[in-house]
């Protein structure tokens, strides 16, 4: 290739597509090779780099939702699912689960934090844990993450529900839980469409026959 007086538009298509890197490897080698001996491909070549990063530049600040960094933190600590995540699992997950290992000689059963973490449910940004299932008493005991916005739908109780705040808010009609605090629904008592503010971590004793309500 020639070093040039002057530019045409096709030396500068070809300048254009060398400084945004579209070159196939062949031709961008013979390209960076021809620059060295010419000024006016290498005053193109310059004057375009100046301006695409200018470019990078020229878009508006966005910043990121306020929950963006307590949802990676989630990520690491417990495996909630991303809310953006589609799921097509089962929204109550735990009626499907079966009985753990039977317990020890001394009638003692554990659920270690290394033996597993949390599993998705089909609703996005709620993961739950098994502890415990007795299949005979229709009976289960989990942990339920819910990330930030997010909210668990109203369902009618197969039988009584326990469930204690261990970390974060959770928001059960006009009441506004916080860490610590607990409540219990009786059989046959709905709740309604329960959802938390900064995300919560909750402590579940419940029945494996709740009925989701639209």
């Amino acid at each position: 290739m020639n070093r040039h007086e002057f530019l045409d538009d096709d030396l500068r298509e070809l300048a254009a597509l060398y400084v945004l890197d579209s070159l196939e490897s062949e031709a961008a080698r013979r390209y960076r090779l021809h620059l060295r001996g010419c000024e006016a491909c290498q005053s193109e070549v310059e004057s375009l780099a100046r301006l695409t990063g200018r470019l990078t530049h020229a878009a508006p600040e966005i910043a990121p939702p306020p929950e963006l960094w307590t949802r990676v933190l989630e990520r690491i600590r417990g495996g909630t699912p991303p809310r953006s995540t589609p799921s097509r699992r089962p929204t109550q997950v735990w009626k499907d689960w079966d009985a753990p290992s039977a317990p020890g000689d001394d009638g003692v059963y554990f659920a270690l934090a290394s033996a597993g973490g949390f599993e998705a449910t089909g609703l996005d940004g709620v993961a739950v844990r098994r502890l415990a299932v007795d299949p005979e008493k229709e009976r289960v005991t989990m942990l339920v993450r819910m990330a930030p916005g997010t909210s668990y739908p109203a369902h009618r109780h197969g039988g009584a529900e326990e469930c204690f705040v261990l970390e974060g808010d959770l928001r059960v009609g006009d009441v506004h839980m916080q860490g610590g605090d607990f409540q219990r629904a009786e059989s046959g008592s709905v709740h309604p469409v329960q959802s938390t503010d900064s995300g919560c971590l909750l402590l579940i004793v419940s029945s494996t026959t709740d009925e989701l309500l639209d």
